[in-house]
């Protein structure tokens, strides 16, 4: 069923991927700042439909992966998913934070806010480099280890790589032609979906190594998370504005962007050993949704800096309450991220419990936490408390699992 749920994302998000180009207010020449300028509302829609292709290609890629054992090819296209093509799928948000700017100041503040974004190290180091990787290997590897394996013919890694390659070549082109590569892979995805739905092989548990993998991300994941908290801005009880310390400030939304990311094999680790189609199934689904949207949404941390450095008050304020009032970024980004997330961490060891595969107090301890980053996230020493009771959460449900 969990591979499955994989295959309806991977038909579904090349679909996204070209409802999103064909929205793009910024195809063919022209000043990208004007143009989506013009269009804030047809831009907006656009980053929103692209960031959930985006995120929807992450467990339909895995789902080829899944039953893989290859040494090379499918390793290194599980972490280019997982890792690079989620990131990625964080990079897309950035265009909210730059449409509210560009649809409020003229081309000279445009310029110096988009020029210092571009310098922050940690942004091109942990965000820019990482995800535009990932993102060609992601495509690239996938198709060709799932025939090389064969558990697709060969005309699935030509049509695939055919799709990816008019993508990344005319993606910013005028309609139609802009529309080709996504075409191409709505066909292809759509035709091995519908293949592989029945096929035995999707029933085969994969590979010990990701689960092994994915223990070792759930542990990591919370001391990612309390050094995202260390680096904030400020004192032990209080935030700063991030430009009073921008490299604490990138630092910071660097470590709580891969906390939340390590999560996402973690979670698929746990739930993969919890039986049945119920609350364990939902639990994953949930987490892993939630988790991918809500670990990009760390990035606008880098563009509140932008804003703040290069931008007066009231501009600020401006720039601020245009961002703000994008609905349909909030209804169907920013609140399935935070929700979907935190419901999520909690619902999964939930599930555990329930299947007998963790303490009672497993749960406990992972719902208090998720209080914690909502009520005590104010400042370095507490906002530890979240991430020491999800680490001794999880911990604990590792070490039941591994009896």
């Amino acid at each position: 069923m969990r591979r499955r749920a994989g295959l309806v994302c991977l038909a579904a998000a090349p679909v996204l991927l070209l409802l999103a180009t064909a929205a793009d207010p910024a195809l063919g020449s022209g000043d990208w700042d004007r143009m989506v300028a013009a269009s804030p509302d047809g831009a907006v829609l656009h980053t929103v439909l692209l960031h959930w292709a985006y995120v929807l290609f992450v467990p339909g890629l895995l789902a080829l992966l899944s039953p893989l054992r290859g040494r090379v090819l499918a390793p290194v296209a599980w972490v280019a998913v997982l890792f690079g093509l989620a990131t990625f799928a964080g990079l897309v948000l950035t265009d909210i934070t730059a449409v509210a700017v560009a649809s409020t100041v003229d081309d000279a503040f445009f310029d110096a806010f988009d020029a210092r974004v571009s310098a922050y190290t940690w942004m091109s180091v942990g965000w820019q480099l990482p995800g535009l990787v990932g993102w060609v290997l992601a495509f690239v590897l996938t198709p060709l280890a799932a025939v090389r394996e064969r558990l697709v013919g060969w005309w699935y890694a030509v049509l695939a790589l055919a799709g990816f390659g008019l993508y990344f070549l005319f993606a910013i082109s005028p309609v139609p032609l802009s529309l080709t590569g996504p075409a191409v892979l709505s066909v292809a995805n759509l035709v091995v979906a519908v293949r592989l739905w029945g096929n035995p092989a999707l029933a085969s548990p994969g590979p010990a190594w990701r689960d092994r993998v994915g223990a070792w991300c759930l542990l990591a994941a919370p001391v990612a998370l309390a050094v995202g908290v260390l680096t904030m801005p400020g004192t032990a009880t209080r935030i700063d504005p991030f430009s009073t310390a921008p490299g604490l400030a990138g630092a910071s939304a660097f470590f709580l962007h891969l906390g939340w990311l390590l999560f996402v094999p973690g979670v698929l680790a746990v739930t993969r050993s919890i039986p049945g189609r119920g609350l364990g199934l939902v639990a994953g689904g949930v987490a892993v949704l939630g988790l991918l949207h809500w670990n990009g949404m760390m990035i606008g941390d880098y563009l509140v800096l932008a804003v703040e450095q290069t931008l007066d008050p009231a501009v600020r304020a401006e720039v601020t309450a245009t961002a703000d009032g994008y609905a349909l970024f909030g209804l169907t980004v920013a609140a399935p991220a935070m929700i979907g997330a935190l419901l999520g961490l909690i619902l999964v060891p939930l599930a555990a419990v329930r299947a007998g595969l963790a303490p009672w107090w497993a749960a406990v301890a992972a719902g208090l936490g998720v209080v914690a980053f909502l009520l005590l996230t104010t400042g370095r020493l507490t906002g530890l408390v979240a991430p020491f009771l999800l680490l001794a959460a999880y911990a604990a449900v590792l070490r039941y699992q591994s009896r």
